[in-house]
Parts: C-alpha cells; sequence; structure tokens
C-alpha cells in the first residue's frame, strides 16, 4: 500500500513539473508595452522588443473574421531605433472584438511567456477615404507616376481619368488594396488627372483629387524627322518582334522564344550620323546584345562582333554605347551596311524597345 502511495505521488510530481515547464517556455522575455489601437478594417499593434541577443522574432496568434487561426511572425529587425514596433494586422470585416496572444521567440527555440491583447478592428467603409488621402503624384517619362499607401488590406481601387494628348478622356482602374505606385502615360503637356478611390466591396466612392502635372520628356523619346532609325527584316530566330505602338513605328516589343535569339536589320539608307548608338528601352532581364558588323561582302562573325550588356529595367532607360571599336574591323557605317543582333541566351525574355539610331 505505501509503495501504491509513493507511486501516485510521484507521477504527480512529475506531472506538477511538467505543467510548470510548459509555463516556462524559456528564458526569453516577452513583449512589454502592447498596445492595440483600432484601424480600419485591423487594428495596429505597438510593443517593446525583448533586449536579449537570442531574441529572434514576436509571433502574433488570432483568429480572423471567418474564424480561421492566423499566426504572423514580426522580425526584431522591423522595432526602430528606440526597440519598439508597430505592426498592423489587417483583412477584418468584422467589427467584433478579437485576442491577439504574442509571444517571443529566440535564435536557441527558446520562448517567452504569452502576452494577450484585445482589439476591435473599425468599420471598412472608411478604407476609401484613407487611401485617397494618401495619394501622391509626380511627374515621370511621358506621364505621371501615382503613389498611395494602404496599410489595412481593404480592397480599393483608385480611379484616375485624363485627357490624353488626342484629348481623348483615358479612364485607368489600378487595385490599390496594397501600398504601390502606378504609371499612367500618353499626354506630353501639362494636364489635369482626377482621382478618386472606390471600396471594392460595396462600390462606395471617396471624394476626388484633382492634380495638374507636367510629363518629363526625354530627348530620346522624341522622334526627329530628320534622323535614320534602325527597322528590322522578318528574317529572325527564337524571338517575335511587334510594332506595338501605332503612335510611333520605331517602337517594338521582342519576346524571345529560344535560346538564340536574334534579328537582322535593314541596311542603312545612307552614311550612319556616328558611331555611338542610342535606344530606350524596358527589360524583365539583362541582356547580353551581341552586334555583328555586316557589309556587303562581310557577314555575320564572332570577330566582326561586339558584345555588351544592358540591365532589366521595369521603367524605360536609355541605352547609349560608343561602337567605334566594332565598326572599324569592317568599315561599318555605309550605306546598305546592316546588323545581325542577338538578344542573349535565354527564352522568355520580353523587351520593348524604341527609337533605335546613330548620333
Amino acid at each position: 500500500m505505501k509503495k501504491y502511495i509513493l507511486f501516485i505521488m510521484f507521477i504527480s510530481l512529475f506531472i506538477y513539473g511538467c505543467d510548470d515547464d510548459d509555463n516556462n517556455k524559456g528564458n526569453i522575455d516577452p513583449v512589454t508595452n502592447v498596445e492595440c489601437t483600432p484601424f480600419i478594417g485591423s487594428v495596429t499593434l505597438n510593443w517593446t522588443n525583448p533586449t536579449e541577443a537570442d531574441y529572434y522574432y514576436t509571433l502574433i496568434s488570432y483568429q480572423n473574421s471567418q474564424g480561421e487561426n492566423v499566426n504572423k511572425k514580426v522580425s526584431k529587425y522591423s522595432a526602430d531605433t528606440s526597440n519598439n514596433v508597430s505592426v498592423v494586422v489587417g483583412g477584418f470585416t468584422d467589427t467584433e472584438e478579437h485576442e491577439f496572444v504574442l509571444t517571443s521567440y529566440g535564435y536557441s527555440g527558446a520562448s517567452s511567456s504569452s502576452v494577450t491583447v484585445k482589439g476591435i478592428p473599425l468599420g471598412i467603409e472608411k478604407a476609401k477615404d484613407y487611401v485617397i488621402e494618401t495619394v501622391g503624384i509626380e511627374s515621370a517619362s511621358g506621364g505621371a507616376k501615382i503613389t498611395w499607401t494602404n496599410e489595412t488590406f481593404v480592397g480599393v481601387d483608385l480611379i484616375v481619368s485624363y485627357l490624353d494628348k488626342k484629348n481623348v478622356e483615358q479612364v485607368v482602374t489600378i487595385n490599390a488594396t496594397q501600398t504601390g505606385a502606378y504609371t499612367v502615360t500618353g499626354f506630353i503637356a501639362e494636364t489635369k488627372l482626377t482621382v478618386c478611390a472606390v471600396n471594392q466591396l460595396d462600390g462606395s466612392k471617396s471624394v476626388e483629387r484633382e492634380f495638374m502635372i507636367t510629363p518629363t520628356i526625354d530627348p530620346d523619346d522624341v522622334v526627329y524627322p530628320d534622323v535614320e532609325y534602325v527597322t528590322f527584316q522578318a528574317n529572325m530566330n527564337d524571338m517575335t518582334l511587334v510594332a506595338s505602338n501605332p503612335e510611333n513605328s520605331n517602337e517594338y516589343t521582342i519576346v524571345t522564344t529560344g535560346g538564340d535569339p536574334y534579328i537582322y536589320s535593314n541596311g542603312l539608307s545612307a552614311a550612319k550620323e556616328g558611331s555611338t548608338m542610342v535606344f530606350r528601352y524596358k527589360s524583365t532581364k539583362s541582356i547580353k546584345l551581341q552586334i555583328f558588323w555586316c557589309t556587303s561582302s562581310s557577314g555575320p562573325s564572332e570577330a566582326n562582333s561586339t558584345t555588351i550588356e544592358f540591365p532589366a529595367a521595369e521603367e524605360w532607360t536609355t541605352f547609349e554605347q560608343d561602337y567605334t571599336a566594332g565598326m572599324v574591323t569592317v568599315g561599318w557605317g555605309s550605306s546598305g551596311d546592316y546588323m545581325r543582333c542577338d538578344f542573349g541566351t535565354n527564352a522568355d525574355v520580353t523587351i520593348n524597345i524604341r527609337n533605335i539610331r546613330f548620333k
């Protein structure tokens, strides 16, 4: 009987010890100064990080409006210089009270005791008004760059309207559910842009804001009537080429389809103006542009080629390169001389290119 009682006592002590370990998961301190502030379709959580060297991140655990469990990690590198953190936890479609559990974790795997805070998100109907007040517009090449902030993650569209250079009204819808930027183009003089924000859920609109903007015009975007621009033959390999701008016959979209994309240019109609090639481009990847300098008496040859790499570019970018050294190998530049242009060795690269000329 005594042995049985001792066994029960041992088991009880073991279970108690395990429970105590569960409550003390490690030697990481919990976050402090925790506050929860209502925000549109979300809450803003503020806290101070632990100071231990082992501290790595804070895990926020909560249930969303659909009752699903969500875990959000916030790195220690999110803190400001005073070790304070501010995080928007969004995506709520209700205005009920939610519970947020914050737990600190270390590089070693140690964790802190949890800190719980409660908060009530604001309704999402004000999202449109919040976003429209953050809109900013600045000049861009041939248009304007529109920026906005949306930390609520509530679905919002921006509707932008303006008259293009042909005096035709353009209306652009931009998904502004997350913070971002978007460039509108098509005007060359000072233009009025009208912007409003619309909630995606119910279609309600904000007040309209008006902006006057003058686009920047790069000299290499201007088509000069007395300049000869490079054009291309139909002879190409592992690529497609489309004249993609009805307002500029010197603008092309190239899509590479294999490992050896190249195309031949038409011959010069007159002796070149100079040895510096200039063009404007956008490209989804960096490209090693290899140009073979060809004449009526010499076709493509590695010895008579020049390779220059230009970087990827999301916005229109100017390429400018002096090709004197390559041209002199065959005395290139007379009427009838042409090029073979090789666009790297990768498939599925999109290149927009315009106004290729020599100066």
